[in-house]
């Protein structure tokens, strides 16, 4: 009986919990991303140059070539910390909103991939200078007026718009943030997307918005560097009582 026991307490206390560091990393990695993805992208919004159409976009190579990689280098950057960002929204709505965590972290990985995709599109732009002017100019508006383009990059763009509005949405559900997040976020993008072409200041108010989200999703990313993963704070006291009443049990049946 005595055996038994001791080997139910062996088998209770090799399943161990989550370390505390992998805990801290994985809290801080996926709060700092929620907290940087809408930052890099103000900063990217502030510097890069005009890249309206072929005539821009060469301007911007040869003119702002260092502000063009260093603003490829930010969207890419961004697009990367989408994945560990839509993580985090994924631990706070753990049960409620948890479906909506769901349609956000994808949307987000897509978004994500397509500010990848501009980013690499700028890069490759930073070489225009080497061509002859018109064959260059004629090169971009050719790509930006790509059938293939319209369907394989736009709708990645548009899904880090929805991800910007349904990732709050999921942590107010999941009653983590209040109401006010998810409908900052949706005004602020539907305010963006809404404004037809002739609108003057169309990139300052581009740069509102995105300072509007880095306020939503940085006040996210704080609540997940201060979430606490239940599972890895209650499993080690119930392992513990377990083998405490394991033990006293075999020393109960061993006295009789």
């Amino acid at each position: 009986m005595s055996s038994h026991a001791s080997s139910a307490t062996t088998s209770t206390n090799t399943s161990s919990p989550p370390s505390n560091r992998s805990e801290a990393v994985r809290r801080w990695t996926c709060g700092l991303a929620l907290i940087m993805f809408p930052a890099l992208l103000l900063g990217q919004a502030v510097i890069t140059p005009d890249d309206g159409g072929g005539e821009a976009m060469y301007a911007a190579a040869t003119e702002h070539r260092s502000a063009l990689l260093l603003s490829a280098t930010l969207l890419i950057v961004s697009g990367i910390l989408m994945a560990p960002a839509a993580a985090g929204i994924l631990s706070l709505a753990r049960r409620r909103g948890s479906i909506m965590a769901i349609v956000g972290a994808v949307l987000a990985v897509l978004g994500g991939t397509g500010h990848i995709a501009l980013g690499y599109f700028y890069i490759m732009s930073a070489a225009l200078p080497g061509g002859d002017r018109g064959e260059m100019i004629a090169y971009v508006d050719r790509i930006g007026a790509s059938s293939a383009l319209m369907i394989f990059v736009f709708p990645l763009l548009l899904c880090f718009g929805l991800a910007v509005i349904a990732m709050p949405w999921a942590a107010y559900r999941a009653g983590a943030v209040g109401r006010w997040a998810p409908i900052t976020a949706a005004v602020a993008f539907l305010i963006h997307e809404g404004l037809p072409p002739e609108v003057e200041f169309q990139d300052l108010i581009g740069i509102v918005v995105l300072a509007v989200l880095t306020v939503v999703h940085g006040y996210l990313g704080l609540i997940a560097l201060r979430a606490r993963r239940v599972e890895s704070v209650r499993t080690p006291a119930l392992g513990e009582a377990h083998g405490a009443e394991t033990t006293r049990l075999a020393g109960v049946s061993a006295g009789r």
